[in-house]
């Protein structure tokens, strides 16, 4: 059963003294005041509520939601400043308190950090079937695009997990539009950054809305054994410890259930029924070095026989979110199954953690920033380079991450990447070429926009189009800035290229004509001039002249090769007449 790890609450009331005094003893006497301070503030806010969607069914408590978020931010060893961020959080999103208001009150970096929180927030405001999987990488990197400073992250999981323990609440709908978006999205995230607390949080609290039957039949089976399931657990515990102590290792040694969403993916992945999953349950040994890890395993596989196909080392490969443990499977002696995890403190910490792990090894729990940033880089650059590698996308998709690139929310939710300084025509093109050349105006989250508008990460776009409308020639200009996209223009080009097929063969006639006559030249076969330029005739030749692709320098230059090369042409003369060839008299031309 997936609960709240909420602290001191007491017949539904908040006991904020005893929370604020269960505070970290590594926050100093300032930071503590200031995080009083920010509960103060929800506190006196909390009488002017605005009514978003989730108000209408979830009866939000400023405080209690914000010092949950809080609770989570501190059980990842975040310093003081996200946790302020934490607690205003649902204040900010639901009242009419502003960052403006807040920056008032606190520094920069807390405003900074919920202003990235809210740009991130723009998944939950858009509405439609979001969750298409060629969409689900895209989201991810438009989420790491938004990311300035990498705390932003783990205090939006811990915000979206606090959302889904209360999503029962919502209309059917909207619980499985969020959940599956924690799923598709945030729950990949926290196993990317190696926050497999919250990762497991949200994949039970989604799973539990997604497939109800599935997990309470899973949660039934583990209620149904538990008590079966610690006894044999505890008889395991003490025998194992017995055998450590006699090659004198000192292990703490403890059992867990696996996590509801995890035992069902196991079970689907291989096929398996509850009773075939060894790690149901599982014993976890937490030792002092790496070469009691492997004196441990050894200990494990020679009292009991070990299952082969569950035998993984982490340690020697950790996985690539920087997971590392040893993993076994044993046969017990009354022919039940175990699974062991075998690792050390360190290892444990930052199984657990993730990158926030690094935080707690150093000078009593803290760490200097040049550490901190060199851990946090480390970990994004790996999430980015894995997105941008599975990525199955095309056309501009295919950049995968970088500050050249912003990603912006369609109609149906979604996401689109464009160039850094893209408008919302850039935005109607890639959608699809009509729709481009049909653009007279554009909304951006709601409001009307010139088309001129330079998009930011997060806008939602719409695109007003007229039956009757064609593109305008100065939507070319580089200097007005309606697109600045290679496809808008490209697009644009081939529009005006087609519409104007007669005017430029038109046009290419009197040009040729009159390059002709500069040079003497009365008659020339067009589609002999034209495989210099590899056309495929006269006319295609006189096209590319007249919409200018085949610039008059290139023309001239041509014609005076062919003066150089030869003192005379032999052709079929022609008479170039409206696009059309028709042959005269064979004679030589002399030049």
């Amino acid at each position: 059963m997936v609960t709240s790890t909420f602290l001191p609450m007491g017949n539904g009331n908040i006991d904020l003294k005893k929370w604020l005094r269960c505070l970290p003893h590594q926050f100093t006497a300032k930071e503590t005041d200031l995080i009083h301070r920010a509960c103060a503030l929800v506190e006196s806010d909390n009488m002017h509520p605005q009514t978003p969607f989730a108000i209408n069914y979830i009866n939000v408590n400023y405080l209690r939601d914000g010092l949950e978020i809080a609770n989570l931010a501190l059980s990842l060893n975040l310093n003081y400043e996200t946790v302020i961020a934490g607690i205003l959080y649902p204040t900010l999103q639901y009242s009419d308190l502003s960052i403006d208001d807040i920056g008032e009150h606190f520094s920069a970096t807390i405003s900074r950090l919920l202003r990235g929180v809210l740009q991130m927030d723009a998944f939950s405001s858009v509405q439609g079937n979001h969750a298409k999987d060629k969409h689900i990488d895209n989201y991810r990197r438009m989420l790491l695009a938004m990311v300035d400073d990498i705390r932003i992250v783990p205090l939006k999981l811990a915000e979206r997990t606090v959302f889904l323990r209360q999503a029962n609440a919502l209309p059917l709908s909207q619980q499985r539009y969020v959940s599956q978006q924690a799923l598709d999205v945030y729950a990949p995230l926290a196993n990317r950054l190696g926050i497999l607390e919250l990762k497991w949080q949200l994949e039970d609290l989604a799973f539990r809305i997604l497939q109800p039957d599935e997990y309470h039949a899973i949660a039934r089976q583990l209620r149904q054994r538990r008590i079966e399931r610690e006894n044999f657990v505890s008889q395991f515990i003490t025998q194992l410890t017995k055998l450590l102590q006699a090659v004198k290792v000192q292990a703490e040694i403890k059992g867990r259930a696996k996590h509801i969403y995890s035992i069902y993916s196991k079970m689907q992945r291989k096929g398996l029924n509850y009773n075939k999953i060894y790690d149901a349950t599982a014993i976890r040994i937490i030792v002092d070095s790496i070469e009691d890890c492997y004196t441990a395993l050894s200990v494990a596989h020679s009292k009991w026989q070990h299952v082969a196909e569950e035998f993984d080392d982490y340690i020697a490969t950790p996985k690539a979110n920087g997971y590392r443990s040893i993993h076994t499977a044993v046969i017990s002696s009354i022919g039940k199954p175990m699974e062991i995890q075998i690792r050390t403190r360190e290892m444990h910490t930052e199984n657990e953690l993730g990158f926030a792990a690094h935080w707690v090894y150093k000078e009593g729990g803290r760490q200097d920033n040049y550490q901190q940033k060199i851990a946090w880089l480390r970990q994004l650059l790996d999430w980015q380079r894995e997105v941008a590698n599975t990525s199955t996308a095309s056309g501009d998709f295919t950049s995968g991450i970088n500050e050249n690139r912003i990603y912006v929310f369609a109609a149906d939710g979604a996401v689109i990447s464009l160039p850094t300084g893209a408008t919302p025509l850039d935005f109607a093109y890639y959608i699809h070429s009509e729709i481009g050349h049909k653009c007279r105006g554009a909304k951006v989250n709601g409001r009307i926009v010139p088309l001129t508008q330079i998009l930011t990460i997060g806008n939602k776009v719409e695109i007003l189009t007229a039956k009757e409308a064609k593109p305008s020639r100065d939507w070319l200009n580089p200097q007005l800035g309606y697109v600045v996209s290679s496809r808008a223009k490209a697009k644009i080009h081939a529009w005006f290229r087609k519409r104007n097929y007669q005017q430029n063969l038109s046009d290419g006639q009197i040009i040729l004509q009159r390059e002709l006559k500069r040079f003497n030249l009365t008659d020339i076969d067009t589609n002999l001039l034209a495989k210099r330029y590899n056309l495929n005739g006269g006319n295609d030749l006189l096209v590319a002249i007249g919409n200018g692709d085949i610039r008059i320098p290139q023309l001239t230059g041509t014609l005076q090769n062919l003066l150089h090369q030869q003192t005379s042409i032999e052709v079929e003369p022609v008479t170039i007449a409206k696009g059309k060839r028709t042959p005269r008299s064979t004679k030589a031309i002399l030049v």
